[in-house]
């Protein structure tokens, strides 16, 4: 495959009513297999956008789930970018698979917070690619 693609996961654990996170863990896929993500000054800056991409979609779909009432016990988000030999981002896919710990999460629920995942900072300042998605699977 041509260009620059990018594959991250995390990993999150919540407690308490405020779905307050309690634990972190990032992956960056690599030739190599998974390893752990850790960010430092010597990072490759468009890892480190990449990963911005991720935490901030994963801003609005904690807080867009708290709004809805839904308590979460853990979720899971994978994000696939893909970016061109320009440079140009012409892919991306956010895929979360949450488990609740209370709450219903309906498709008047999933809908809205998928809409405002597109709406975090960093989305909102990206030129929408061709290939934009954002799947939401909750148990």
């Amino acid at each position: 495959m041509s260009g620059h693609p990018f594959q991250l996961r995390a990993s999150f654990h919540y407690s308490g009513e405020d779905n307050q996170i309690d634990k972190i863990e990032a992956e960056v896929l690599t030739d190599a297999g998974w390893s752990k993500l850790e960010i430092a000054n010597t990072s490759p800056g468009f890892l480190i956008f990449v990963y911005s991409l991720l935490i901030c979609q994963h801003t609005y779909f904690h807080a867009n789930c708290g709004e809805r009432g839904l308590l979460l016990d853990r979720a899971g988000i994978e994000l696939l970018l893909r970016a061109g030999d320009d440079w140009k981002i012409d892919k991306v896919k956010v895929t979360v698979n949450a488990v609740l710990g209370a709450g219903k999460a309906d498709s008047a629920s999933i809908d809205y917070i998928k809409l405002r995942m597109r709406q975090c900072p960093v989305s909102i300042n990206l030129q929408e690619p061709p290939d934009y998605r954002i799947e939401l699977q909750f148990s």
